[in-house]
């Protein structure tokens, strides 16, 4: 359990990326370097917690444990509904069983089940109170605002429009800081509805993907402050008060349940009406390349090959061995022009061995954020719809809430990469 080379280049990937949002700080002279270094040891301590720590550990395996349950539960469902297309028993024999698999009827329906449940956990009050206890130790520990620390909470659990919603009455109110404080943190985690979905992609994989993709997403948050109050520092004053409870959404658990059904039916019809575009926009770009430049190394340039050529000396740098570092950079380009569904999905169908354990591992959390063009296009347009006197800080500042959400993913794979595999897979559920 010695640390390798790779884990020192980790290291210094962690100063490189602290230095890279400290180069595109708005003010450079103001950095909180307190607040920075809270938040940068409240993300070693989250991923300390849930992996060191075995009542917790067992935790996360319970999570998937139920996740699995819920797997089976929504089969049940999708069976009934779309017969074998959603794994149910074929009228016919299947020659090829390996592409027997569905992902529109077998995998993403999971996601309509987990946006019923978590609207009637808000209702009842469960969700709200985790959000308000992690935003209550982010405020103590970081001394951000009560919105501020209630807003990126939210996010661990909340897409990048609904966690804003609970810090809407605030929103006319907050800081430029603290707005993108809120904007960072929502492109840096995922929600719970489709976090579901990552691991169940990832479990074939990589057995403890439910316990990374959950720590992905906690650490996030206390690492977007850290990205966020380097790129865009508070000004004196700046701090808020909260003083009035987070909103009511649903007035029943009827109302909770048909309305979280329904959001489910629209994240679900968008994720798969942006999977069908991503690819193909993907596939003309790569058969432009193929019909116009010539090849290199005896294979066709496409999309996916510029990305890891660009992007492979950071990955690198970052820790990743230089023979993964080109598929890393593959996937981190994919997440960032196009969305990490399709990143998680090529992340999933690697073929064995194109990445070593610890760069699969690592690539989890770095994939695990809404950070990217489209996200940002979704995420401006809800703020500006909840608070349209705050428009122009919203449009100044989302795309720079692409780099700082990126910075904040990387930031956490980093910190995961400074630890020899070995310790974190003896510990991991």
């Amino acid at each position: 359990m010695m640390p390798t080379t790779d884990n020192f280049r980790s290291l210094f990937g962690v100063l490189l990326l602290l230095g890279l949002a400290w180069l595109a700080s708005s003010a450079r002279s103001k950095v909180p370097v307190r607040t920075v270094i809270s938040a940068l040891a409240l993300q070693i301590a989250v991923a300390a917690v849930i992996f060191a720590i075995p009542p917790v550990r067992n935790a996360m395996s319970g999570i998937s444990e139920g996740l699995k349950a819920l797997q089976a539960a929504t089969a049940k469902g999708t069976q009934f509904v779309f017969g074998y297309l959603g794994g149910g028993g074929t009228p016919f024999e299947v020659v090829m069983p390996e592409n027997n698999f569905i992902l529109a009827f077998q995998i993403l329906p999971l996601m309509i089940v987990i946006s019923a449940l978590a609207a009637m956990f808000w209702h009842w009050g469960i969700l709200e109170k985790i959000c308000e206890g992690l935003g209550f130790v982010m405020r103590k520990t970081l001394g951000l605002s009560g919105p501020a620390s209630l807003g990126a909470a939210a996010s661990v659990f909340l897409g990048m429009v609904e966690a804003p919603m609970v810090v809407r009455p605030y929103l006319e109110r907050m800081s430029r800081a603290d707005i993108f404080l809120l904007m960072t943190a929502a492109m840096s985690t995922v929600a719970g509805t489709v976090m579901a979905i990552y691991i169940a992609l990832m479990q074939r994989t990589v057995p403890d993907a439910a316990a990374h993709v959950i720590v992905a997403s906690f650490m996030a948050a206390p690492g977007a402050v850290a990205i966020a109050r380097i790129m865009q520092p508070p000004e004196p004053g700046d701090t808020i008060e909260t003083d009035k409870p987070p909103p009511k959404f649903y007035q029943s658990t009827m109302d909770a349940f048909t309305r979280g059904v329904q959001e489910g039916v629209n994240i679900f019809i968008s994720v798969l009406a942006t999977a069908v575009v991503a690819v193909a926009f993907i596939a003309i770009l790569d058969m432009s390349l193929d019909a116009f430049a010539p090849n290199v190394g005896g294979a066709p340039i496409t999309m996916s090959r510029i990305f890891g050529w660009v992007l492979s000396p950071l990955m690198y740098m970052l820790g990743i061995p230089w023979k993964d570092a080109a598929p890393a950079g593959m996937l981190l380009g994919t997440k960032t022009t196009l969305n990490e569904l399709i990143a998680f999905i090529s992340l999933s169908e690697l073929p064995a061995g194109t990445l070593e354990p610890r760069s699969r591992m690592m690539m989890i959390y770095v994939l695990c954020g809404f950070a990217n063009f489209g996200a940002v296009a979704i995420m401006v347009s809800g703020l500006s719809a909840m608070c349209p006197s705050r428009r122009p800080d919203f449009l100044d500042l989302g795309l720079k809430s692409l780099g700082s959400g990126t910075l904040t993913n990387l930031l956490s794979a980093t910190l995961l990469g400074c630890v020899p595999f070995a310790l974190i897979s003896s510990a991991a559920p």
